[in-house]
Protein backbone atom coordinates (compact mmCIF):
# COMPACT_ATOMS: atom_id res chain seq x y z
CA UNK A 1 0.00 0.00 0.00
CA UNK A 2 1.44 3.34 -0.68
CA UNK A 3 2.38 5.48 2.06
CA UNK A 4 1.17 9.29 2.13
CA UNK A 5 0.49 12.14 4.19
CA UNK A 6 -1.68 15.17 3.77
CA UNK A 7 -1.59 18.58 5.02
CA UNK A 8 -1.99 19.24 8.55
CA UNK A 9 -3.71 22.53 8.16
CA UNK A 10 -4.91 24.19 4.88
CA UNK A 11 -6.60 28.07 4.54
CA UNK A 12 -8.15 29.30 1.35
CA UNK A 13 -9.14 32.82 2.36
CA UNK A 14 -8.78 36.62 2.68
CA UNK A 15 -6.31 37.67 5.78
CA UNK A 16 -4.76 33.61 5.42
CA UNK A 17 -0.82 34.17 6.17
CA UNK A 18 -2.92 35.61 9.78
CA UNK A 19 -3.48 32.41 10.86
CA UNK A 20 -0.31 31.03 10.64
CA UNK A 21 0.80 31.20 14.09
CA UNK A 22 -2.58 29.84 15.54
CA UNK A 23 -2.27 26.79 13.40
CA UNK A 24 1.79 25.94 13.94
CA UNK A 25 0.57 25.83 17.94
CA UNK A 26 -2.24 23.93 17.11
CA UNK A 27 -0.32 21.62 14.82
CA UNK A 28 3.10 21.57 14.83
CA UNK A 29 3.68 22.90 18.50
CA UNK A 30 6.66 20.72 19.39
CA UNK A 31 8.15 20.70 16.30
CA UNK A 32 7.42 23.80 15.35
CA UNK A 33 9.07 25.59 18.14
CA UNK A 34 12.48 27.67 17.69
CA UNK A 35 14.11 28.83 14.28
CA UNK A 36 12.41 29.34 11.53
CA UNK A 37 13.74 29.40 7.97
CA UNK A 38 11.80 31.39 5.15
CA UNK A 39 12.62 31.34 1.74
CA UNK A 40 11.59 34.26 -0.87
CA UNK A 41 12.44 35.82 -4.04
CA UNK A 42 13.85 38.78 -4.55
CA UNK A 43 11.75 41.90 -4.59
CA UNK A 44 8.65 39.93 -3.23
CA UNK A 45 8.92 41.21 0.53
CA UNK A 46 9.23 45.11 -0.76
CA UNK A 47 5.97 44.51 -2.96
CA UNK A 48 3.80 42.74 0.20
CA UNK A 49 5.64 44.73 2.92
CA UNK A 50 1.91 44.38 4.46
CA UNK A 51 2.02 41.11 4.46
CA UNK A 52 5.01 40.35 5.43
CA UNK A 53 5.23 42.09 8.14
CA UNK A 54 1.85 40.36 9.60
CA UNK A 55 4.08 37.36 8.59
CA UNK A 56 7.22 38.38 10.51
CA UNK A 57 5.34 39.00 13.58
CA UNK A 58 3.81 35.78 14.17
CA UNK A 59 7.48 34.47 14.40
CA UNK A 60 9.81 35.23 17.27
CA UNK A 61 13.19 33.71 15.93
CA UNK A 62 13.50 33.51 11.97
CA UNK A 63 15.72 34.27 9.32
CA UNK A 64 15.27 34.93 5.13
CA UNK A 65 17.18 33.65 2.59
CA UNK A 66 16.31 34.75 -0.71
CA UNK A 67 16.32 32.04 -3.52
CA UNK A 68 18.07 33.26 -7.03
CA UNK A 69 16.86 30.30 -8.81
CA UNK A 70 14.91 26.48 -8.06
CA UNK A 71 18.01 24.46 -8.69
CA UNK A 72 18.81 21.62 -7.33
CA UNK A 73 22.79 22.10 -5.63
CA UNK A 74 20.80 25.89 -3.64
CA UNK A 75 18.18 23.42 -2.53
CA UNK A 76 20.35 21.22 -1.43
CA UNK A 77 22.27 23.81 0.13
CA UNK A 78 19.79 25.24 2.17
CA UNK A 79 19.18 21.63 3.70
CA UNK A 80 22.65 21.49 4.95
CA UNK A 81 21.64 24.69 6.03
CA UNK A 82 19.13 23.77 7.65
CA UNK A 83 20.70 20.67 9.53
CA UNK A 84 23.95 23.12 10.64
CA UNK A 85 22.00 25.72 12.14
CA UNK A 86 18.77 23.86 13.73
CA UNK A 87 16.01 25.07 11.88
CA UNK A 88 12.60 23.80 12.86
CA UNK A 89 10.33 24.65 10.22
CA UNK A 90 10.84 26.00 6.78
CA UNK A 91 8.45 28.17 5.08
CA UNK A 92 8.14 28.91 0.92
CA UNK A 93 7.28 32.25 0.36
CA UNK A 94 6.15 33.21 -3.08
CA UNK A 95 6.29 31.31 -6.42
CA UNK A 96 6.88 27.74 -7.51
CA UNK A 97 10.82 29.28 -7.26
CA UNK A 98 10.87 29.82 -3.57
CA UNK A 99 8.00 26.91 -3.16
CA UNK A 100 10.09 24.29 -5.03
CA UNK A 101 12.98 24.87 -3.34
CA UNK A 102 11.57 24.95 0.00
CA UNK A 103 9.61 21.96 -0.24
CA UNK A 104 12.60 19.90 -1.00
CA UNK A 105 14.98 21.44 1.03
CA UNK A 106 12.52 20.08 3.83
CA UNK A 107 12.28 17.28 2.37
CA UNK A 108 15.88 16.29 2.83
CA UNK A 109 16.34 18.27 6.08
CA UNK A 110 13.25 16.10 7.37
CA UNK A 111 11.38 19.43 9.27
CA UNK A 112 7.44 20.54 8.97
CA UNK A 113 7.16 22.69 5.58
CA UNK A 114 4.62 25.65 5.19
CA UNK A 115 3.71 26.92 2.04
CA UNK A 116 2.21 30.55 1.41
CA UNK A 117 2.06 30.56 -2.10
CA UNK A 118 1.87 34.48 -4.00
CA UNK A 119 0.06 32.95 -7.26
CA UNK A 120 -1.58 29.77 -8.60
CA UNK A 121 0.02 28.60 -11.39
CA UNK A 122 0.26 25.04 -11.78
CA UNK A 123 -0.48 21.91 -9.18
CA UNK A 124 2.88 21.80 -7.51
CA UNK A 125 1.54 23.81 -4.82
CA UNK A 126 0.59 21.00 -3.10
CA UNK A 127 2.21 18.44 -4.75
CA UNK A 128 4.64 15.74 -3.66
CA UNK A 129 6.82 16.91 -6.07
CA UNK A 130 9.80 19.72 -6.49
CA UNK A 131 10.68 20.98 -10.20
CA UNK A 132 14.29 22.39 -9.92
CA UNK A 133 17.16 22.71 -12.48
CA UNK A 134 19.63 20.29 -12.56
CA UNK A 135 22.34 18.95 -15.22
CA UNK A 136 22.63 21.06 -18.05
CA UNK A 137 20.42 23.47 -17.01
CA UNK A 138 17.29 21.25 -17.52
CA UNK A 139 14.36 21.24 -15.63
CA UNK A 140 13.91 17.75 -12.80
CA UNK A 141 11.42 16.47 -10.94
CA UNK A 142 12.44 15.04 -7.64
CA UNK A 143 10.23 13.38 -4.82
CA UNK A 144 9.27 15.72 -2.19
CA UNK A 145 6.54 15.82 -0.13
CA UNK A 146 3.02 18.23 0.49
CA UNK A 147 3.27 20.78 2.32
CA UNK A 148 2.74 20.41 6.45
CA UNK A 149 0.54 23.47 5.89
CA UNK A 150 -0.72 25.62 3.23
CA UNK A 151 -1.96 29.19 3.49
CA UNK A 152 -3.12 30.65 0.25
CA UNK A 153 -4.13 34.10 0.84
CA UNK A 154 -7.00 35.64 -1.47
CA UNK A 155 -5.85 39.01 -0.87
CA UNK A 156 -2.21 38.35 -2.21
CA UNK A 157 -3.65 35.98 -5.16
CA UNK A 158 -5.84 38.64 -6.36
CA UNK A 159 -2.65 40.69 -6.97
CA UNK A 160 -0.67 37.80 -9.20
CA UNK A 161 -0.43 38.13 -12.72
CA UNK A 162 -3.86 37.24 -14.71
CA UNK A 163 -1.42 35.08 -17.28
CA UNK A 164 -0.05 33.11 -13.98
CA UNK A 165 -3.64 32.47 -13.17
CA UNK A 166 -4.76 31.32 -16.36
CA UNK A 167 -1.86 29.08 -16.10
CA UNK A 168 -3.22 27.15 -13.04
CA UNK A 169 -6.67 26.63 -15.20
CA UNK A 170 -4.55 25.08 -17.90
CA UNK A 171 -2.64 22.94 -15.39
CA UNK A 172 -5.71 21.66 -14.09
CA UNK A 173 -7.56 21.40 -17.41
CA UNK A 174 -4.96 18.57 -18.00
CA UNK A 175 -6.27 15.88 -15.77
CA UNK A 176 -9.37 15.67 -18.08
CA UNK A 177 -7.15 14.01 -20.58
CA UNK A 178 -4.18 12.49 -17.92
CA UNK A 179 -6.58 10.11 -16.28
CA UNK A 180 -7.74 8.63 -19.99
CA UNK A 181 -4.00 8.24 -20.59
CA UNK A 182 -3.43 6.62 -17.45
CA UNK A 183 -6.62 4.11 -18.00
CA UNK A 184 -4.80 3.11 -21.01
CA UNK A 185 -1.75 3.00 -19.45
CA UNK A 186 -3.25 0.56 -17.20
CA UNK A 187 -5.12 -2.03 -19.62
CA UNK A 188 -1.82 -1.66 -21.81
CA UNK A 189 0.21 -2.88 -18.58
CA UNK A 190 -2.14 -4.55 -16.68
CA UNK A 191 -2.37 -2.44 -14.08
CA UNK A 192 -5.24 -0.63 -11.83
CA UNK A 193 -5.73 3.00 -11.39
CA UNK A 194 -5.64 4.34 -7.64
CA UNK A 195 -9.68 5.10 -7.01
CA UNK A 196 -9.35 7.74 -4.70
CA UNK A 197 -6.13 9.12 -6.56
CA UNK A 198 -8.35 9.02 -9.46
CA UNK A 199 -11.56 10.62 -7.73
CA UNK A 200 -9.85 13.73 -6.93
CA UNK A 201 -7.85 14.37 -9.50
CA UNK A 202 -11.54 14.25 -11.43
CA UNK A 203 -12.95 16.25 -9.01
CA UNK A 204 -10.67 18.89 -9.32
CA UNK A 205 -11.31 19.53 -12.92
CA UNK A 206 -14.79 18.91 -13.30
CA UNK A 207 -15.27 21.20 -10.40
CA UNK A 208 -13.66 24.08 -12.52
CA UNK A 209 -15.36 22.60 -15.63
CA UNK A 210 -19.14 22.96 -14.23
CA UNK A 211 -18.28 25.96 -11.64
CA UNK A 212 -20.48 28.84 -11.85
CA UNK A 213 -17.79 31.08 -10.37
CA UNK A 214 -15.50 31.36 -13.51
CA UNK A 215 -12.69 34.21 -12.54
CA UNK A 216 -10.23 35.71 -11.36
CA UNK A 217 -11.39 38.81 -9.66
CA UNK A 218 -13.20 37.82 -6.34
CA UNK A 219 -12.48 35.76 -3.60
CA UNK A 220 -14.80 33.21 -4.31
CA UNK A 221 -13.10 32.84 -7.88
CA UNK A 222 -9.41 31.79 -6.44
CA UNK A 223 -10.95 29.44 -3.65
CA UNK A 224 -12.54 27.66 -6.94
CA UNK A 225 -8.92 27.68 -8.69
CA UNK A 226 -6.63 26.71 -5.03
CA UNK A 227 -9.08 24.04 -4.36
CA UNK A 228 -8.84 22.23 -7.91
CA UNK A 229 -5.35 23.07 -7.60
CA UNK A 230 -4.65 21.45 -4.13
CA UNK A 231 -7.43 18.46 -5.20
CA UNK A 232 -4.61 17.80 -8.24
CA UNK A 233 -1.58 17.50 -6.22
CA UNK A 234 -3.22 15.74 -3.62
CA UNK A 235 -4.01 13.16 -6.36
CA UNK A 236 -0.46 13.01 -7.19
CA UNK A 237 0.37 11.92 -3.50
CA UNK A 238 -2.28 9.46 -3.16
CA UNK A 239 -1.28 7.64 -6.46
CA UNK A 240 2.62 7.83 -5.32
CA UNK A 241 3.35 9.48 -9.30
CA UNK A 242 2.13 12.27 -11.43
CA UNK A 243 -0.19 9.84 -13.72
CA UNK A 244 -3.46 11.65 -11.97
CA UNK A 245 -2.80 15.13 -13.52
CA UNK A 246 0.20 14.21 -16.49
CA UNK A 247 -0.14 12.69 -19.48
CA UNK A 248 0.37 12.96 -23.36
CA UNK A 249 -0.35 17.03 -22.09
CA UNK A 250 2.48 17.26 -19.96
CA UNK A 251 4.96 14.87 -22.38
CA UNK A 252 4.24 17.42 -25.02
CA UNK A 253 5.66 20.79 -22.11
CA UNK A 254 8.16 19.06 -21.74
CA UNK A 255 9.43 18.21 -25.12
CA UNK A 256 8.88 21.99 -25.68
CA UNK A 257 10.72 23.29 -22.88
CA UNK A 258 13.78 21.08 -23.86
CA UNK A 259 13.43 22.33 -27.34
CA UNK A 260 12.83 25.94 -27.35
CA UNK A 261 13.43 28.33 -24.79
CA UNK A 262 10.28 29.67 -25.19
CA UNK A 263 9.43 31.27 -22.02
CA UNK A 264 5.28 30.41 -21.53
CA UNK A 265 4.40 29.40 -18.36
CA UNK A 266 4.01 26.08 -17.47
CA UNK A 267 0.54 25.60 -17.11
CA UNK A 268 -0.12 27.79 -20.41
CA UNK A 269 1.53 24.98 -22.84
CA UNK A 270 0.15 22.31 -20.66
CA UNK A 271 -3.32 23.43 -21.55
CA UNK A 272 -2.44 23.84 -25.41
CA UNK A 273 -1.31 20.17 -24.90
CA UNK A 274 -4.02 19.07 -23.26
CA UNK A 275 -6.37 20.26 -26.03
CA UNK A 276 -4.06 18.56 -28.64
CA UNK A 277 -4.01 15.18 -26.36
CA UNK A 278 -7.80 15.49 -26.26
CA UNK A 279 -7.90 15.67 -30.15
CA UNK A 280 -5.41 12.76 -30.77
CA UNK A 281 -7.94 10.70 -27.57
CA UNK A 282 -10.64 11.38 -30.16
CA UNK A 283 -12.71 12.98 -27.53
CA UNK A 284 -14.57 16.32 -27.77
CA UNK A 285 -13.14 19.41 -27.12
CA UNK A 286 -16.20 21.13 -26.86
CA UNK A 287 -16.26 21.21 -22.81
CA UNK A 288 -12.63 22.22 -22.63
CA UNK A 289 -13.01 25.11 -25.23
CA UNK A 290 -15.87 26.41 -23.12
CA UNK A 291 -13.76 26.88 -19.93
CA UNK A 292 -11.23 28.02 -21.60
CA UNK A 293 -12.65 30.68 -23.24
CA UNK A 294 -14.83 31.88 -19.77
CA UNK A 295 -11.23 32.46 -18.72
CA UNK A 296 -10.06 34.27 -21.52
CA UNK A 297 -7.37 32.05 -21.84
CA UNK A 298 -5.85 31.58 -25.71
CA UNK A 299 -5.02 28.10 -26.47
CA UNK A 300 -4.19 28.94 -30.32
CA UNK A 301 -0.06 27.74 -30.41
CA UNK A 302 0.11 30.63 -33.14
CA UNK A 303 -1.03 33.37 -31.10
CA UNK A 304 2.00 31.96 -28.66
CA UNK A 305 4.55 32.15 -30.35
CA UNK A 306 4.50 27.89 -31.17
CA UNK A 307 5.25 28.10 -34.72
CA UNK A 308 4.19 24.92 -36.87
CA UNK A 309 7.71 23.28 -36.95
CA UNK A 310 7.73 23.57 -32.88
CA UNK A 311 4.78 22.06 -32.45
CA UNK A 312 5.65 18.96 -35.12
CA UNK A 313 8.34 18.64 -33.38
CA UNK A 314 7.56 18.76 -29.45
CA UNK A 315 4.76 16.44 -30.22
CA UNK A 316 6.74 13.88 -32.27
CA UNK A 317 10.26 14.03 -29.24
CA UNK A 318 7.16 14.16 -26.42
CA UNK A 319 6.85 10.23 -25.88
CA UNK A 320 10.98 10.08 -25.85
CA UNK A 321 10.89 12.50 -22.55
CA UNK A 322 9.27 9.72 -19.85
CA UNK A 323 9.87 6.42 -22.64
CA UNK A 324 7.87 4.46 -19.54
CA UNK A 325 4.88 6.19 -19.53
CA UNK A 326 2.50 4.88 -21.77
CA UNK A 327 -0.16 7.56 -23.08
CA UNK A 328 -2.18 7.66 -26.54
CA UNK A 329 0.62 8.88 -27.87
CA UNK A 330 2.10 4.82 -27.92
CA UNK A 331 -0.79 4.02 -30.21
CA UNK A 332 0.75 5.20 -32.76
CA UNK A 333 3.71 3.07 -32.87
CA UNK A 334 2.35 1.72 -35.78
CA UNK A 335 1.85 4.73 -37.78
CA UNK A 336 4.64 5.43 -40.29
CA UNK A 337 6.69 8.22 -39.08
CA UNK A 338 5.47 10.40 -42.44
CA UNK A 339 1.23 9.93 -41.28
CA UNK A 340 2.79 10.77 -37.28
CA UNK A 341 4.10 13.70 -38.84
CA UNK A 342 1.05 14.94 -40.86
CA UNK A 343 -1.03 14.13 -37.98
CA UNK A 344 0.81 16.52 -35.78
CA UNK A 345 0.67 19.10 -39.05
CA UNK A 346 -3.06 19.00 -39.11
CA UNK A 347 -3.04 19.04 -35.19
CA UNK A 348 -1.52 22.39 -35.46
CA UNK A 349 -3.80 23.92 -37.95
CA UNK A 350 -7.08 23.05 -36.56
CA UNK A 351 -5.84 24.44 -33.19
CA UNK A 352 -4.95 28.05 -35.06
CA UNK A 353 -8.85 28.37 -35.51
CA UNK A 354 -10.26 27.43 -32.44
Amino acid sequence: MNQFSLPLFMKVEPDAVGALRENLDYYLSQQASGKVLILTTEGLLQRLKDKVVELLGQLPDYKIVTVPESSFDFAVSVAKKISMEGFRLIIGFGGGTALDTAKYAGFVANIPYVAIPTALSNDGVCSPVSVLLARGGRSHSFTSKTPDGLLIDTDIILQSPRLLLQAGVGDILSNYTALYDWTLDCRYNGHHTDDFAYMLSERAVTALLYSNVKNFDTPEGIQMLAQSLVLGGLAMQIAGNSRPCSGADHLFCHALDELYAHGLPHGIVVGIGTIGACLLQGRSTDLLLDLLRAYDIDINPAHRGITEDMFVKAWMFAKEVRKERYTILNTMDMMPKQYRLERFRQLYRAMSVL
